[in-house]
């Protein structure tokens, strides 16, 4: 496992340790592991970005599951993130075949899609349209391209693509948008119209252990769920929740006046320092994808707004 310590990989494998899978999970950082070492897995120093780290540990593996990516809105240094997103990518995708794994899942994201026209809901037939909103988006689009292209020449790998993910202890930019909404502090709200697909974090990790069990080699799985925009998801919250949803968007003028500020609201947010400038360009369109074809193949479920969202507020509220 890549990515063990991250929001999603951290589930995953507490998932497949639930199933009695020995994991071994890759880490840069050991300090970062006491939480995965506690239920059980093993943990190896190393980093994907590194080619040499990656070999021994995947001898003797039955499977890999690569889900480490650096995901953040706002960053400058595009040259890191495609170290770690494509390149990071490339190296485990080429250690796994040297090792001759059997079974690779790569976790990839429904934005290699691109957006759409509100209202439409795309598959996996969609393809992006080429304007990339931030570097996130661009370096997982050329791994996941790169991914395509090693799957087509024989590499036994998978996809899933998750959509919006949220969940208890998210760090994201949605994780701080539901902070904010759970503490009473969200007044106004930007992108309120922005569409999403969204998917509570375990049972994405769910989805994702159903992908190795069942899913076809080379094809390509959306894990999403429930369609809606922002101010939809927190309407459809507030009778749940006790609290008010958001009475004013932001209009997208006063933020674009608002871009000289951004390393000063990436700071307050916790955020990188462009993640205005990187909102405004991501959060145009609909990303509102269908999962049929996961719920066919996979048997996967995932619960409605109604069902995750009261209880991540719940959380962000008590934390």
């Amino acid at each position: 496992m890549t990515g063990a310590t991250g929001f999603i990989g951290g589930r995953v494998s507490r998932a497949l340790v639930e199933r009695g899978w020995t994991v071994t999970a890759l880490a840069r950082s050991p300090e970062r592991t006491q939480s995965l070492r506690d239920i059980g897995v093993s943990v190896v120093p190393g980093d994907i970005t590194e080619a040499a780290t990656l070999a021994g540990p995947m001898r003797r593996a039955d499977a890999v599951f690569h889900l480490a990516a650096w995901y953040a809105l706002g960053v400058p240094d595009r040259s890191r993130m495609y170290q770690v997103n494509v390149k990071g990518t490339e190296n485990v995708l080429w250690a796994a075949a040297e090792a001759e794994v059997g079974r690779i899942v790569y976790c990839s994201t429904t934005a290699v899609l691109g957006s759409h026209s509100p209202g439409d809901v795309e598959d996996e037939s969609a393809r992006h349209h080429g304007r990339f909103g931030s570097a996130y988006e661009e370096t997982k689009w050329m791994a996941h391209e790169k991914v395509r292209e090693l799957a087509a020449g024989g590499l036994p790998v998978l996809t899933v693509m998750p959509g919006a993910v949220y969940g208890p202890g998210d760090p994201s930019i949605l994780g701080v948008l539901l902070r904010l909404y759970a503490k009473g502090w969200l007044l106004a709200c930007p992108f309120l119209d922005a569409a999403f697909s969204w998917v509570q974090v375990d049972d994405l990790a769910e989805g994702i252990v159903s992908a190795h069990d069942k899913g076809r080699t080379a094809e390509e799985y959306i894990l999403g769920g429930d369609n809606a925009t922002i101010s939809e998801l927190l309407h459809r919250a507030a009778p749940l929740t006790g609290i008010r949803a958001p009475r004013f968007g932001v209009p997208e003028r006063v933020l674009r006046l608002s871009l000289p500020f951004s390393p000063v609201i990436g700071r307050v947010l916790g955020q990188p320092p462009r993640i205005l400038r990187d909102g405004l360009e991501s959060m145009s369109g609909s990303f509102e994808f269908s999962s049929d074809k996961a719920r066919r193949e996979l048997g996967y479920t995932y619960r409605s707004i109604e069902d995750g969202i009261p209880e991540t507020v719940r959380w962000f509220k008590e934390n």
